[in-house]
Order: C-alpha cells, then sequence, then structure tokens
C-alpha cells in the first residue's frame, strides 16, 4: 500500500467531511468508505484495515456523527469472516452478551442486552457478535425499537435496549476468541479516532497562536508557547504513531497484536488529557465555549478516553503480557535475552 494511496483517501474523505453534505452517510456508502472492510463479493469495496484506519482517523478529526469505527472495524470484520453479505444503509455493531437461538423459516432470534452502542438510533441495521448451539456467529438484525437512549461526554449516542426473540440473519463464525478480537478492534479504533480529534487540537490551536496578537505581537512569537505548542505537537505525533502501529499489527495478524493495541490505546487515552489541556490553555478562555470548535474537539478527547477501556485498563493489560511473558525486553523489542547494561 502506497504513501501516495493513503494521502489520496484521506483528501477524499476529509474533503466529503468537510463539505457535510446532505445523507453524509449515503455518500461515503455509495464511494465504498463504509464498507472498506468487506469483501467486494459481500457487497463491500474489499479495502484493507489501513485504508479503514485512515476513514476512521479523519472522521475522528472531523467529529462526524457516523458510527464509521463500529462499521468499519468491528461490523466488517464480522460479515467478511462470516461471509455475511453487506446489509444497506447506516450500521453499527455490538459485541456484548447475545444469544441467538434458531427460529421458523431459517430465520434466527437474538435475545440479550444492548448496552450503551454507539449511534443505534441513527442506525438501520445493527450487526452483532452472538452465540449459538453451534458457536460464534454474526447476526444482522434491524436497529430495534424501544430505546433507552443515552449520550457519552461529547454529545454523541450511546444507546440502550433489551432485545427478546428479535429476529435476525445469523452466520456462523469460525472458531476463535472473536470477543477478544473484536475487543483490541475496538480499542485500535478508538486510538485512531483520538488522533484525528488530537490532530484537530494541534491544527486549531497552531491557527490560533499564528493570529492572535497579544503586546504588541503574535502568540506564537512568544518563547513560552512555542515550547507548550512544541509539546502538544510531540504528544499528537505519539498517538498517531502508536496508533498506527496497533492498525499495521492487527491487519498483519502479528504476534504482538494484542500488546501493539494495548499500548497504542492507553497512551492515547493517558495523552487525551494533556493535549486538551494544551489546546486550552494555548486558546484561553475562548475555547471553552460552546460555539468554539475546540471543546467540541476536546469533549470527544476526554469522551473516547473511557470508551473502549481507558488507560489504566490497558497499562493493567500491558503489565498482565509482561508478567506472561517472563522477559519484558523480549516483549518489547522482540529481541531474545536481558537487556543489556
Amino acid at each position: 500500500m502506497t504513501g501516495d494511496h493513503l494521502r489520496d483517501l484521506a483528501e477524499a474523505v476529509r474533503g466529503l467531511l468537510d463539505a457535510r453534505p446532505h445523507a453524509l452517510w449515503a455518500r461515503l456508502e455509495e464511494l465504498g468508505f463504509t464498507s472498506l472492510t468487506v469483501p467486494e463479493p459481500q457487497g463491500g469495496s474489499g479495502g484493507t484495515l489501513t485504508d479503514a484506519a485512515v476513514v476512521v482517523r479523519e472522521a475522528g478529526a472531523a467529529g462526524a456523527a457516523l458510527p464509521l469505527a463500529e462499521a468499519l472495524f468491528i461490523a466488517g470484520p464480522l460479515l467478511a469472516a462470516s461471509g455475511a453479505t453487506l446489509p444497506p444503509g447506516t450500521m453499527t455493531a455490538y459485541t456484548g452478551d447475545l444469544v441467538a437461538q434458531p427460529g421458523p423459516g431459517g430465520r434466527w432470534r437474538v435475545t440479550g442486552p444492548l448496552i450503551r452502542v454507539p449511534w443505534l438510533r441513527s442506525a438501520d441495521h445493527l450487526v452483532a457478535l452472538v452465540g449459538t448451539p453451534d458457536g460464534p456467529g454474526a447476526a444482522v438484525l434491524p436497529a430495534p425499537a424501544g430505546l433507552s437512549p443515552g449520550e457519552n461526554l461529547a454529545g454523541e449516542e450511546r444507546d440502550s435496549a433489551v432485545l427478546d426473540g428479535a429476529e435476525a440473519a445469523v452466520t456462523p463464525l469460525p472458531p476463535g476468541p472473536w470477543r477478544h478480537e473484536l475487543e483490541l478492534h475496538g480499542a485500535a479504533a478508538r486510538a485512531l479516532q483520538l488522533a484525528g480529534a488530537a490532530r484537530a487540537v494541534l491544527t486549531l490551536t497552531t491557527r490560533h497562536v499564528a493570529e492572535r496578537v497579544q503586546f504588541g505581537r503574535p502568540l506564537a512569537r512568544f518563547q513560552a508557547v512555542q515550547h507548550r505548542l512544541a509539546r502538544l505537537a510531540a504528544d499528537v505525533v505519539t498517538v498517531e504513531v502508536a496508533a498506527d502501529a496497533a492498525v499495521a499489527a492487527l491487519r498483519d495478524g502479528a504476534e504482538d497484536r494484542e500488546l501493539a493495541v494495548a499500548s497504542a490505546k492507553a497512551e492515547a487515552s493517558a495523552l487525551a488529557r494533556s493535549v486538551a489541556a494544551a489546546g486550552h490553555q494555548l486558546h484561553g478562555a475562548i475555547g471553552f465555549t460552546m460555539e468554539h470548535r475546540l471543546g467540541a474537539c476536546t469533549r470527544r478527547l476526554w469522551a473516547w478516553r473511557e470508551e473502549h477501556g481507558n488507560e489504566l485498563h490497558w497499562q493493567r493489560r500491558c503489565a498482565d503480557l509482561a508478567r506472561g511473558s517472563g522477559d519484558v525486553w523480549e516483549l518489547v523489542t522482540g529481541e531474545p535475552g536481558s537487556r543489556p547494561l
């Protein structure tokens, strides 16, 4: 995959997200951006997880009110692995405790709680991991009615419901630790969104300190501001690099993919606080207003750092991996033996 290809993809997605056309999901769907992780024979556009990462990062930067992370990093892999056909329209995903039992006419009945599902009330379909009498399966069902609406700190939809025999199409999945793998996919997706929002904070802040004049000169001319901006830029790049490494590990099925994802989400969640603090400090009080774009970015940083596991959750996972390996140096570097003195 060339860098030019990914840059072109980012520019195309960014242009659409900036323009915010009517029926944005439909336009993204038409161009194949919502189905990049579903193979072409199943109705998808047959891209890679790296392609999907570009879309999710750009959506995070733009604050797009769409379940792109769920569709591309959870629903797409579920559909691809099961061989199920891509449903039309907006789709979100869920990997909680759902059970499917066979029903009449080849349909299935799904039962269980849906807890804080992203964008559920706005979705046409829900793609869910379910347990069946024969093993794990991928269920596709219409988004349920009778929701208990909820929101996260950023005002994004996080809705709950109870399924009691909801009719669905269920396709079996190959044996494997699907709950675990999709947990990693979800955490990587949130790390990408955090990277996008952090980059937006840096862009807004860089522009502000260049334009804002204080004591007869732009804020960017003050040494203290330059140092704070440099630290902010370093934090943003750290989040971006860690998220990219996590996606690459998942894409390649690397043995250390859990460590890569755990490190990325721990770092992204931990740095979300300092990125938001730097952005607000360099903007001054203006950045806290509801009308200012910075506030929308930082509220998403604060919300996403908690979703799919906060930094403490993933730091503990890293510690568990280190204890299990017996050799921390080899775990981190891939080289056997103790660290040289």
